[in-house]
């Protein structure tokens, strides 16, 4: 039995070496992290829809929690642009972000937009999607925006 565990060990180590993006066994046994999609939607494969197949999942942690963030703005010619990434690295270079940062979606003055269907923003908003409930988790959000 203590042989098995610790080439259970021995193996996840070894392969964390390889191929860190992949969530292993010891980190079950570390304690949890969060993993997110780190990406610009001018990246192929990092827009309204997310192909994970294209994109890598960065580790994300956090005192107190990590969270996976996802940006959705508008530029003043009228693209939509989509950021992704864990919370520590934005909130370092978005000082403009919203206060409440519980799961959903919010905008900078903390109003919570939701997570529902045809949801009207106006165009000068930018949204905040917050979520922690298992990694990569922004990919399954359908969320659709009206746009003037």
């Amino acid at each position: 039995m203590m042989w098995s565990l610790f080439l259970i060990l021995l193996y996840s180590w070894l392969f964390r070496c390889v191929n860190p993006e992949v969530p292993q066994v010891i980190d079950y046994l570390n304690g949890f992290h969060l993993d997110c999609y780190e990406c610009h939607s001018n990246r192929p494969g990092c827009g309204k829809k997310l192909n994970w197949l294209l994109m890598r999942w960065k580790r994300c942690d956090m005192p107190g929690g990590a969270k996976c963030v996802k940006i959705i703005e508008r530029t003043p010619d009228g693209e939509t642009n989509y950021i992704r990434g864990c919370l520590r690295e934005i909130e370092a270079t978005r000082p403009e972000m919203p206060t409440v940062r519980e799961n959903g979606c919010w905008t900078a003055t903390d109003n919570y937009v939701g997570l529902g269907y045809n949801i009207y923003i106006p165009t000068t908003e930018t949204i905040y999607c917050f979520c922690n409930e298992r990694d990569g988790c922004l990919i399954v959000i359908k969320f659709s925006l009206l746009l003037l």
